[in-house]
C-alpha cells in the first residue's frame, strides 16, 4: 500500500516587482509575489536564500473553524522539492515553520519505512513512533526519532485564505484529507502527512526556525 501513496507537481517563479507602499513588518503579511532573504543557516536549501512567494494557500486544522494556517510556497529547492514556509505558534510563540515535500524514494531513504506505513494501519489504537535511519544524520531537516501526536480530517484551500476573509464568502475550492503528524522530543522538527482520496499521500519534512531568521522581506508587485 505503501508504494501508491505519494505525488507532487512543479512549480516555478520570477523575480517580482517591488512595491513601495507595501509595508512588511511581520512573515504574516506576505503574501503572492513578495520575496524573502533568509541569513547563514545549516540548512542549505534556506542558507544566504532569496526566496520568492508563488503561491498562498489555506490550512483548516480544526475540522472547518477557518484556516489557521497560511501556507507560502516558495518554488522548488535544488533538487526539486517543493519549499514551504508558515507561522507556526503553539503556545510558545510565534517561530517559522519551513518544510520541504518528500516523495516515496526520499522518504525511504530517510526513514524506518516499516514504521512510517504503520500511520496507515487501518484501526489501530497506538500512536506510531518513527525512527530516521543512519543516512539521515547528515540532513539537519530529519530528527532521530518521531512521535504521532495528531491524527484527523483538514482541509486544504487552493487560495490565500484572506482572500476569502475580505469577501467574506465561502468557497467551493477546497480539498478534505486525512492528515497526521509526528513531531520530535524536543519540538524542533515534524512530518506532517495528508492523504486524499484515491490514495496519493504528500509528505513535508519540517523545522521550526526563529523569526529572526528572515533578514529582509521586500513587496512585490
Amino acid at each position: 500500500m505503501f508504494k501508491k501513496l505519494f505525488g507532487r507537481g512543479d512549480t516555478s517563479a520570477e523575480a517580482p516587482a517591488q512595491n513601495p507602499d507595501r509595508i512588511l513588518d511581520n512573515p504574516g503579511k506576505l503574501a503572492t509575489g513578495d520575496a524573502i532573504v533568509i541569513g547563514f543557516d545549516e540548512h542549505r536549501e534556506l542558507s544566504n536564500a532569496e526566496l520568492f512567494v508563488e503561491k498562498v494557500s489555506g490550512l483548516d486544522l480544526a475540522a472547518k473553524s477557518g484556516y489557521e494556517r497560511r501556507l507560502l510556497h516558495l518554488g522548488q529547492t535544488s533538487d526539486h522539492r517543493p519549499l514551504l514556509m508558515w507561522l507556526h505558534n503553539e503556545g510558545a510563540g510565534e517561530q517559522l515553520a519551513f518544510a520541504y515535500g518528500a516523495a516515496q524514494p526520499h522518504v525511504e531513504a530517510m526513514m524506518n519505512v516499516e514504521q512510517f506505513a504503520e500511520l496507515f494501519t487501518p484501526d489501530r489504537d497506538y500512536l506510531v513512533e518513527v525512527d530516521s535511519l543512519a543516512q539521515a544524520a547528515d540532513n539537519p531537516w530529519i530528527a532521530d526519532k518521531y512521535v504521532q501526536d495528531q491524527a484527523h480530517e483538514v482541509y486544504w484551500l487552493d487560495g490565500d485564505p484572506n482572500d476569502l476573509k475580505a469577501t467574506s464568502r465561502m468557497s467551493n475550492d477546497e480539498q478534505a484529507c486525512d492528515y497526521f503528524r509526528l513531531s520530535s522530543k524536543d519540538k524542533t522538527a515534524a512530518i506532517e502527512v495528508f492523504v486524499f482520496d484515491g490514495g496519493r499521500t504528500d509528505v513535508y519534512f519540517i523545522n521550526y526556525l526563529p523569526l529572526y531568521k528572515i533578514e529582509t522581506m521586500m513587496p512585490g508587485a
